[in-house]
């Protein structure tokens, strides 16, 4: 038995590749479709049948996670880990009768990515694929990608979560000081507009009460947490529904630019000096802030999504093996803040059994 290397390809070398397929001419346009007007007895169907798709139950699921994490193609062979620095500088006045100096040691830090397979196997009935005018082989494909940019982009919110948390966690709940050596806020503390939830002020959280909508100060709170610790967050990564809330914010905020051009049928896509990311996957009533995607994370790839045919011919059905082989790994929580409204899933005080709610089903199946 031969293995076969699987090669990981970037999404910067998929851009590539598409923008240098060769495009039709008009002449060739019309030559094909004068071909398809020479068969006259069927050639108006065939044009209208090209014309008329089938109908679509949603708009095309769009991943946020290449956008969070910086994406590292990985080589063959064993799994090497990543470098981290996280010691700062350290400089103080000398007398000129001072005998002794303090050295500032630098330290590095080594973590090793662990990678995870996530796959699907779609199938078409043979007899669809003469039955259906449409391309069952492509809607199939085309929709088992989508769920695999869901499950990245869930294990991403997870992630999200848990390295925030953990970073509260370990700071403690002394302002200004952490139970974790070299956890602290390197830029300021976290009071005021910077400080976390009651109970834990090192946490990088905004609480705002029960289905209250959003307002300029919850962002601006939260990305103090964020430049306390020397970043700026760049991104907002929300559910539709919560980006709403900015829709209905009163003129005396916005500005009649900002109305005139939502009621001119413009959608928000930027806010300032975030950058705003809209996904299903992220539960309602959270937000997340992060900084540029180099002080965040990775996102190892071993090998990108991969097709492989799988049919079963005595059941007679047509399918395919899609997979892929990658990791996620949060280097820099100190990037990250998120909003939170007491009413959500997410919040710290609600859980399944209080609210009745549980995290989006992205199975399709209920």
């Amino acid at each position: 038995m031969e293995l076969r290397a699987k090669n990981c390809t970037s999404s910067t070398d998929y851009v590539e590749k598409l923008s240098s397929l060769p495009k039709l001419t008009k002449a060739e346009k019309q030559q094909r479709l004068a071909t398809i007007l020479s068969d006259g007895a069927n050639a108006m169907q065939r044009i209208g049948q090209g014309m008329i798709g089938p109908i679509q139950i949603r708009l095309r699921y769009e991943g946020i996670v290449r956008n969070v994490l910086v994406e590292d193609t990985l080589e063959r062979g064993p799994l090497m880990p990543y470098d981290v620095l996280d010691d700062l500088g350290v400089a103080y006045f000398l007398n000129q009768t001072d005998s002794e100096i303090r050295v500032t040691p630098f330290e590095g830090k080594q973590v090793y990515p662990q990678l995870f397979r996530i796959a699907t196997f779609p199938r078409v009935r043979k007899e669809d694929l003469y039955y259906l005018r449409v391309n069952a082989v492509e809607y199939a494909q085309d929709e088992s990608r989508q769920a695999i940019q869901k499950q990245e982009d869930a294990r991403l919110i997870l992630l999200l979560e848990k390295a925030i948390s953990d970073l509260g966690t370990a700071r403690g709940t002394t302002v200004g000081q952490s139970t974790t050596i070299g956890a602290v806020q390197t830029g300021g503390l976290a009071i005021d507009n910077a400080a976390g939830p009651a109970g834990n002020p090192n946490e990088q959280t905004v609480i705002i009460g029960a289905s209250n909508p959003l307002e300029p100060a919850d962002f601006y709170n939260s990305v103090t947490q964020i430049e306390i610790n020397q970043l700026e967050a760049k991104r907002v990564l929300a559910h539709p529904a919560d980006i709403r809330d900015l829709y209905t914010w009163d003129i005396n905020v916005t500005g009649f630019k900002f109305k005139d051009e939502v009621f001119a049928g413009g959608k928000i896509t930027k806010f300032g000096e975030f950058q705003i990311q809209k996904s299903i996957i992220i539960p309602q009533g959270e937000l997340f802030l992060t900084a540029e995607p180099e002080f965040v994370g990775v996102m190892p790839i071993m090998y990108s999504l991969d097709v492989e045919e799988n049919h079963q011919v005595e059941q007679f059905y047509k399918g395919w093996v899609m997979d892929e082989m990658i990791g996620q790994m949060i280097l820099n929580a100190r990037g990250l803040s998120r909003i939170v409204k007491a009413n959500s899933t997410a919040a710290p005080t609600q859980t399944v059994a209080a609210t009745g709610r549980n995290r989006l089903d992205i199975s399709g199946l209920r």
